[in-house]
């Protein structure tokens, strides 16, 4: 890609992730084939936040018609259109001041699911590397509590690491926070969106109610993407995407 785009728990301190984590050399076990192909490149990891995990957040805090509100939870997103977090402030008005708009809805499981972390933590385990052709270079589960996650997903090229975290912090009938973010650039080219949305359907085929992520939900997030995708050198960006065969219409300058 070009570097404008990409390259640009139960509660308390327990729950807190540290920020190095421990890696080994090369792809996670489960990485597609193709990574052989990359695994001598030079990667470009990023560094998580010192912040993850489920701590004390606070939203609406710069807002005119919304109180504060401080709740136990997952960390926001920053407003770049590579994350989406159930933590946000209440308004949309709010949440585009610092750019697009980035929040989704709680996951929730259905009344009949004795054990739904269990479930969510499953089909997390059973996502597909490479589907929809996205992380390549595999995953790994860094943390996992009776209600706390965090998974790492790595690009098949670059080793770029997203950082994907599923906390339940209250009660069930508060649903599963989720967020999924990439660490480096400024536009993900869609990747947040897919993985999640795969990961949803499954557990929508279990009866949760999840709201898929669209470019009617977040339409600025897809913009960005298809920008990405249109001006990326990198051919591979585009597979399996509207743009695989087809480029934006753009106007004529001068």
């Amino acid at each position: 890609g070009k570097p404008s785009s990409r390259d640009g728990v139960g509660g308390g301190a327990a729950a807190a992730v540290a920020s190095s984590p421990i890696r080994r050399a090369g792809a996670f076990d489960n990485a597609i084939p193709e990574y052989a192909s990359y695994v001598d490149k030079a990667k470009r990891r990023g560094t998580p936040p010192k912040d993850l995990g489920v701590l004390k957040r606070t939203i609406n805090e710069q807002s005119i018609d919304a109180d504060p509100v401080t709740f136990s939870g997952l960390r926001g997103c920053d407003g770049k259109p590579n994350c989406f977090s159930t933590t946000g402030d209440s308004l949309l008005e709010d949440r585009i001041l610092t750019g697009v708009d980035t929040l989704i809805s709680p996951w929730r499981p259905p009344a009949d699911d004795p054990a739904p972390f269990k479930t969510l933590a499953s089909a997390v385990k059973e996502y597909k590397p490479g589907q929809s052709f996205i992380d390549g270079g595999g995953f790994a589960v860094v943390k996992e509590t009776d209600s706390y996650l965090y998974v790492q997903f790595e690009a098949l090229k670059k080793g770029y690491i997203d950082d994907v975290e599923f906390a339940m912090a209250g009660g069930r009938e508060q649903g599963i926070q989720v967020r999924s973010s990439s660490r480096v650039g400024q536009t993900d080219f869609g990747v947040n969106a897919i993985r999640l949305n795969a990961i949803a359907a499954s557990l929508r085929a279990k009866g949760w109610a999840i709201d898929e992520i669209t470019p009617k939900t977040h339409q600025d997030y897809f913009y960005a993407a298809d920008d990405a995708r249109d001006q990326t050198f990198d051919k591979d960006r585009r597979k399996g995407t509207e743009m695989e065969n087809g480029r934006m219409d753009r106007p004529a300058i001068g």
